[in-house]
């Protein structure tokens, strides 16, 4: 395993600051969706990363927002399950770009992380609501085989779009051939 250059720590650092910054701050709900499911575009930096730098890297992101967000958030379960659909998005969407780096594997693989994520993200939910409610939550199917894989089709279809505008233009600017 090769050691990881300082560069590439500062600029996972950096784009993980960024990444909570979005989530924390630029947030917004879905329309006719539970209202504690809230959109951000928190994984496209995390994204971003893992294709210009590598996979780890892209999910190094992801823990790290997720780390700071738990440290300012006592929403334990939407820590938990974002951290989870961003892996998923991330580590998946850049594992398969990293083996075949053109731009149709990166809109293929971050599709196909984003179904991934809505059909993992439904049992996934249903597991955490109720252990974290003693399962006395009104209503969890609706929620969790509707509202949920909704919001995670939505967000997954948002940031990749975000993603494909963003990519060039920002892993040029800031990211130059740090692939490790």
């Amino acid at each position: 395993m090769k050691p990881i250059k300082i560069d590439v720590m500062a600029k996972i650092s950096v784009f993980a600051a960024i990444s909570f910054v979005l989530m924390r701050f630029f947030e917004f709900p879905v329309p006719f969706l539970w209202p504690e499911l809230k959109y951000d575009m928190s994984e496209v930096p995390a994204a971003i990363i893992g294709f210009s730098i590598s996979p780890l890297a892209g999910v190094s992101v992801i823990l790290l927002k997720n780390a700071l967000h738990l440290m300012t958030s006592f929403n334990f379960i939407g820590v938990i399950a974002n951290t989870i659909v961003g892996v998923i998005f991330v580590g998946v969407s850049s594992i398969l770009y990293d083996r075949d780096r053109k731009l149709k594997t990166a809109v293929s693989g971050m599709l196909f992380a984003t179904v991934l994520m809505a059909l993992v993200m439904m049992p996934v939910n249903l597991l955490l609501v109720k252990l974290f409610t003693g399962g006395k939550m009104p209503n969890i199917e609706n929620l969790v085989f509707y509202s949920i894989p909704t919001f995670n089709l939505f967000k997954g279809a948002l940031n990749t779009a975000i993603t494909c505008v963003l990519y060039k233009r920002v892993s040029k600017a800031f990211l130059k051939s740090d692939r490790t």
